[in-house]
């Protein structure tokens, strides 16, 4: 099913204010820097020893959870570039990366090495 839209009938709004209030209460058990942790260790085990987690960014959806940028960085040039995320359980600590995520960041990874000089 499809909607046409009669376009003469809108009309343009100038700016609003908005006012957003948002209370959110939940236990964190877990902490950004065991957060970072955890990737440090999957990277290491399942993708590869040049790859690892920065700096954790809470999100608030359903549940918590922590953004964990996965870092590439090389001996001789350092921080190289981010190749992807994964997202940790704030409160249980569950990895939430499938076999397929860690494919797309091993791939991202030589991507971005291709490009350089490592």
């Amino acid at each position: 099913m499809s909607a046409i839209l009669d376009q003469s009938r809108i009309f343009p709004l100038g700016s609003a204010q908005v006012d957003i209030q948002l209370h959110v209460s939940a236990q964190v058990n877990i902490t950004p820097f065991v957060a970072r942790q955890k990737i440090n260790v999957l990277m290491l085990d399942q993708v590869g020893n040049l790859l690892h987690g920065g700096e954790p960014e809470l999100l608030v959806s359903e549940k918590l959870y922590w953004r964990v940028p996965v870092l590439l960085s090389t001996p001789r040039r350092g921080p190289v570039g981010q190749v992807g995320s994964i997202r940790v359980d704030a409160q249980t600590g569950e990895m939430l990366v499938d076999d397929k995520l860690l494919k797309d960041i091993a791939d991202h990874a030589h991507q971005l090495l291709a490009g350089t000089s490592a």
